[in-house]
């Protein structure tokens, strides 16, 4: 019974909320109907001018600097990679000083492998391919002096070159 007497008031809410849109409905639009009823008349008369317009883009200039950053292509990695550790030896979110501390290093030996890569929102400069993390240590050991802040860590690594018993 009371379930029933529930669905009667839902009924009877949805007919008249129906009812009434239907009653307050209007034909056309009565900002229109000013001329005695005649819309037409009113439309005739009103007349719109369009002018061409001009659009001015204004932007910071490191919209500019970001574009340029994301259009260089980063080049796809030629060689096998391989699990390995190399050495992070600065890293900063001005490329300008990664570079100078990368001339830094090259500087004091042209022969090593260094790597500069963005991990947002730092440049990282890494150090070399050692396959196991005592060869990453003893290359951190080295560059202690130059480089307090060195850390040890784990990385995709190109293959690195074999030394022989002779040139150990």
């Amino acid at each position: 019974m009371y379930r029933n007497k529930k669905r009667m008031k839902v009924f009877l809410i949805l007919i008249i909320s129906f009812l009434h849109s239907i009653a307050f409905c209007q034909e056309g639009n009565w900002w229109e109907k000013e001329n005695n009823g005649n819309s037409t008349a009113a439309k005739k008369s009103d007349t719109v001018i369009r002018k061409p317009g001009k659009v001015e883009v204004v932007k910071d200039k490191r919209v500019d600097k970001l574009i340029e950053f994301k259009a260089t292509a980063i080049p796809p990695a030629t060689a096998p990679q391989i699990d390995g550790y190399r050495v992070q030896l600065f890293f900063d979110q001005d490329k300008t000083k990664v570079n100078e501390a990368r001339a830094k290093v090259l500087e004091a030996d042209a022969t090593l492998m260094t790597y500069i890569e963005y991990d947002a929102p730092n440049y990282n400069l890494l150090l070399g391919n050692y396959r196991t993390q005592l060869e990453a240590e003893k290359a951190r050991a080295a560059l202690l002096e130059t480089f307090p802040a060195a850390i040890i860590v784990k990385s995709r690594i190109y293959f690195p070159p074999i030394q022989s018993e002779e040139t150990k």
